[in-house]
């Protein structure tokens, strides 16, 4: 059976080496570059990480497993009715076509918005590390993890870092986490505008509705949105994502979504360990076995020494269990927690609310 996936990100990647050997596996990736870790790029910009170790396979890895791996290939539309993908290096035929095509970084609609970075890819980070290193410091937009791991791993450098956001809390969660997550990022040097508006960039700062806050190098974290182009030129439904069941079928027989691009009721999880825990639960369900996946948020982050479970639903009221974990509950069934520093409880936690909700 030929399995074609569009995109060599972690969903891509993982359900490819969980197909090799049993399936004709053929990855089309339109960057130049193989598998690489987008989650550690921040770690590679403050200079903690080589480049180097951003890619865990090499293209012998690739070949080892049988792997037809097709860089800088861009896929152009899919014929359903012949089961064909069009590329820009020729068609590939399929019997399963899985859409892994990712997500691009939001950007924001305000004049000047040229002077502005977005980080999503090596080349990406490469270009912000430069100009890091020749400022001396950096402007990040956002309140969600990427900009806060960004700026935690660039403060920690040694770096001025400032993070401009429009709401008050932060990663979406109330102003208590939120305060603490704030309190320990500026314990390490991070100037935090929040409530803030940006109303326009230039080259050498913001304007802001709260006043203008100067940087030549600002970059923009506050966001995805889904590569949906393909599944739209060929006639699949899609909503903010590619709309998917529980068993990441699209409306087209025979072709799936996965990871950052794949939207399930409303959902797109978003993270890298949801993107390849679904390419394994997909592995699973193509080779015929039982499988399936709870499309449960949980994802875990380093704010330079700060590590922080985020699991399930984390809105409502909370009960802190210690003086690290917060659990939120509907009635008496817990339904989801923020761990901090203890991943290993997180982990546990996670497995014991994923229970209550779901039992066998």
């Amino acid at each position: 059976m030929k399995v074609v996936i569009v995109g060599n990100g972690p969903g891509g990647v993982e359900l490819a080496k969980n197909l090799s050997g049993e399936f004709e596996v053929t990855v089309i990736e339109k960057e130049e570059l193989p598998h690489y870790s987008k989650p550690m790029l921040s770690h590679y910009i403050a200079g903690f990480l080589p480049e180097e170790k951003l890619f865990p396979y090499s293209l012998e890895w690739y070949d080892r497993r049988g792997i037809e791996l097709r860089l800088g290939t861009s896929a152009l539309f899919i014929d359903r009715a012949k089961r064909v993908l069009a590329t820009s290096k020729g068609e590939f035929p399929y019997d399963v076509l899985v859409l892994a095509t990712g997500a691009r970084a939001a950007e924001p609609a305000v004049p000047g918005k040229e002077h502005l970075l977005t980080l999503r890819t090596l080349d990406d980070a490469r270009r912000i590390k430069e100009k890091l290193e020749e400022e001396g410091e950096i402007v990040i937009l956002g309140g969600g993890f990427i900009a806060l791991e960004l700026a935690g791993n660039v403060a920690k450098a040694g770096y001025r870092v400032k993070l401009v956001h429009r709401k008050r809390n932060l990663l979406g969660l109330d102003e208590e986490l939120s305060e603490r997550i704030r309190k320990e990022l500026e314990g390490i040097g991070v100037e935090f505008h929040l409530e803030t508006n940006v109303l326009s960039a230039s080259e050498n700062g913001l304007n802001t509705d709260r006043g203008y806050i100067p940087g030549r190098l600002k970059v923009c974290a506050f966001g995805i949105a889904p590569n949906v182009e393909l599944a739209l030129r060929s006639g699949i439904q899609t909503g903010k994502g590619i709309l998917i069941d529980d068993s990441f079928r699209t409306s087209a027989e025979g072709i799936y979504a996965i990871g950052d691009c794949a939207e399930y009721n409303g959902m797109i999880l978003g993270t890298a360990r949801a993107a390849a825990e679904q390419a394994r639960v997909l592995a699973s369900i193509l080779k015929g076995e039982s499988a399936s996946y709870d499309f449960f948020g949980s994802t875990v982050f380093k704010f330079a020494d700060l590590s922080l479970a985020i699991i399930g639903r984390t809105d409502g009221e909370g009960k802190w269990l210690d003086d690290e974990t917060r659990v939120f509950y509907r009635g008496d069934k817990p339904v989801g927690a923020v761990v901090f520093g203890d991943l290993r409880k997180a982990l546990r936690l996670e497995k014991e609310i994923r229970e209550a909700l779901n039992p066998s």
